[in-house]
């Protein structure tokens, strides 16, 4: 059942409210000045607020309009009860953000029915903040799932080159620097063929774990397609984006699977292309020249890095 506050002054009404309402079930709180109730409030986060109007430190609308501005307790029910009959008083309560007003001395049935009527609508209330809740938490996992992959939990394709227009603008318009890595696992082709697909997974998924953990989280790093992965080097210029090549390739090569024969190593082949390049003109030419670095890093033995201009790359079509 619901927790009721009642804030007023007189023990007389507050003993009959109690007496009245407990007989519903609800748990019944009471303060006797405004300060104690704002306290009880913020402490006790009740359902419903039964708050006298006439206070004898402040008055119930100061009380009112404190928990209608207080972002933790604004939507909490108030019902004013007071023995001013004036219309301008109930419209002044209301005003303050009261839900409703009884006017002392009350009918008992009036009263629950009140209490009754505002607990069913906040009951109602919450309910439909839950789904809302819910529906946004549905949206935000469609969302993450649309720019996941499903195998190594990175990015996909397409949250790469939401990333890559990102950076290419800012690169565009403010001369910010940024790098780009295309990663291809060696041999990845026989390690599907020799120790099955599982297997394979596995290795991207370690692979992927270890790239990203050499990288920042401005980084974006995703999987580009089959073995080979793509990560952008926010602020980062071409003998930054070297040296994070470096680290990605030695950790890789650390990597440790009992499902793989003995000796047998995963290494990588990374391609890079960096900006500020004279040449750059469109954003695709930065991932075209990477790729065209990863071709270079292949036919030198693999398990390296390699860098590409984009003059480079126009110059030699492989």
């Amino acid at each position: 059942m619901a927790k009721i506050l009642v804030i007023d002054d007189s023990s007389f009404e507050t003993k009959h409210v109690k007496s009245l309402v407990q007989k519903d079930g609800h748990d019944v709180l009471s303060a006797e000045t405004g300060m104690q109730g704002m306290k009880m409030i913020k402490m006790e986060r009740p359902d419903l607020i039964l708050l006298d109007l006439v206070l004898p430190d402040i008055s119930g609308r100061e009380v009112c309009r404190w928990a209608k501005m207080n972002a933790e307790t604004q939507s909490i029910p108030i019902i004013m009860l007071t023995a001013r009959t004036e219309v301008k008083e109930r419209v002044a309560g209301l005003e303050e953000g009261a839900n409703d007003y009884v006017t002392k001395p009350f009918d008992d049935a009036e009263l629950k029915a009140r209490i009754d009527a505002v607990l069913r609508e906040k009951t109602l209330r919450d309910q439909l903040e839950r789904k809302n809740i819910e529906y946004e938490e549905l949206m935000r996992k469609f969302e993450r799932m649309a720019i996941t992959d499903p195998v190594t939990g990175l990015f996909n394709r397409r949250r790469f080159e939401e990333a890559l227009t990102y950076e290419f603008e800012r690169f565009r318009r403010y001369g910010t620097p940024f790098a780009c890595l295309m990663i291809d696992v060696d041999h990845f082709k026989t390690i599907n063929d020799t120790y099955g697909h599982d297997v394979g997974d596995l290795v991207l998924k370690e692979t992927a774990q270890t790239i990203q953990g050499e990288t920042r989280g401005v980084d974006t790093v995703a999987r580009y397609g089959g073995d080979e992965f793509a990560v952008l080097l926010s602020q980062q210029k071409g003998e930054e984006a070297v040296k994070a090549a470096g680290r990605i390739l030695k950790r890789v090569r650390q990597l440790f699977f009992k499902e793989i024969k003995k000796g047998e190593k995963i290494t990588l082949s990374i391609g890079i292309a960096s900006a500020p390049d004279p040449d750059l003109k469109e954003m695709d030419q930065l991932v075209q020249c990477a790729d065209y670095a990863l071709y270079k890093a292949k036919k030198r033995g693999r398990d390296r890095a390699e860098s590409a201009t984009i003059k480079e790359s126009n110059q030699d079509p492989k």
